[in-house]
């Protein structure tokens, strides 16, 4: 009987990415602008449990040029609303210089959870995946309804102070177009938020943007949150909470260009808040691999999914020893040109 193995070669970096790889390293971090002086964010990168695709070719443009002008015309502010849109339409760009298909903005699960995160960081004055109570990237993209696989790029300050935020805050479209310029013109081997932009199956994004309210010694200055999501297939719910040992039913279908290769969990310690110091010290963040992968008949398995066409499905013991904690619940495919296997979908399941 063939036995399957898992290339755990994985990690992807993004600026403050969820999953992506790198030591975190990015540009110089600063506080936020004082006495009319521009400051420039920093990125961090983190990384998921994705087998690493290639980048594809194509000459870097030279930086700030060819910036979309529709949105930032004039050097008009920009509601919270059209920095979004403009943020898609600088990626686009960038997607565009390597002849790879634009993505759309997502406004549901992948924005709602780039939102809470791009919040709290500029709340609080940090960088990183993680967030004040814990949380990682697909976890908030759990709890805001999605079942994809998310990678996170992400941009702000690192000065540790406490802020208020402006609801109704005009953002200048040049910290738009700086973010991604960071993102884009990385140079490897840190170069993790450029591969992410540069993956080529990208369908959907959603973005986070969060900027203080001025004050008569600071301008604001908005930090940011990328949020990639592939829509590969369908899948039937998980609960959100679990026993130890309970029976975990995992069912759905995957779609082209992905083919269907097998179900993993994983299992990490229960999230709890973190202070800003450490998150500021944790800018990469690896996804964590599974303690037990379950593939198909034909390989060694303790418990075969079953497949029928594109569909699958299995009934799963959720139990690491016996412990407690975040379990992960990952579904895994191959993309055409490439015999990597890959995470497909990601959720998140609190287990007691």
């Amino acid at each position: 009987m063939p036995v399957r193995r898992l290339a755990l070669s994985v990690p992807l970096a993004l600026l403050a990415a969820c999953v992506a790889h790198g030591d975190g390293a990015g540009p110089a971090a600063s506080s936020p602008a004082t006495l009319a002086t521009p400051a420039t964010p920093a990125a961090a990168d983190a990384s998921m449990a994705v087998a690493p695709a290639p980048t594809p070719d194509g000459a870097p443009r030279p930086r700030g040029a060819g910036a979309p002008d529709a949105a930032a015309k004039g050097g008009k502010r920009l509601t919270l609303a059209q920095a979004r849109r403009y943020m898609v339409d600088l990626i686009n760009r960038d997607r565009a210089s390597a002849g790879l298909r634009p993505v759309e903005l997502d406004e549901g699960a992948p924005t709602k959870a780039g939102q809470l995160h791009a919040e709290d960081m500029a709340r609080n004055g940090y960088l990183g995946h993680w967030g004040t109570d814990g949380s990682v990237p697909e976890q908030r993209y759990t709890e805001a309804g999605g079942a994809d696989m998310v990678l996170e790029n992400a941009s702000c300050f690192t000065d540790e102070q406490r802020r208020t935020l402006d609801a109704n805050a005009l953002v200048d479209p040049k910290n738009v177009e700086q973010a991604e310029d960071m993102f884009f013109h990385e140079q490897p081997p840190h170069d993790g938020h450029r591969k992410n932009i540069l993956k080529p199956w990208h369908v959907r994004v959603g973005v986070g943007v969060a900027q203080p309210v001025a004050t008569p010694t600071e301008i604001p200055v908005p930090c940011f949150s990328q949020e990639f999501v592939d829509p590969f297939g369908s899948y039937a719910p998980a609960p959100r909470t679990m026993h130890v040992g309970d029976k975990l039913h995992v069912e759905g279908a995957v779609a082209a260009p992905a083919t269907f290769a097998g179900v993993g969990l994983a299992r990490v310690d229960a999230p709890k808040p973190l202070t800003v110091s450490e998150l500021n010290r944790r800018r990469s963040y690896p996804v964590p691999a599974p303690y037990q992968m379950y593939w198909p008949p034909g390989f060694q398995t303790p418990i075969p999914v079953r497949v029928a066409g594109n569909r699958f499905s299995i009934d799963l013991p959720v139990s690491d020893g016996g412990r407690p904690g975040m379990y992960e619940l990952s579904v895994w495919g191959t993309l055409p040109g490439s015999s990597e296997l890959v995470m497909i979908s990601l959720r998140t399941l609190q287990v007691h």
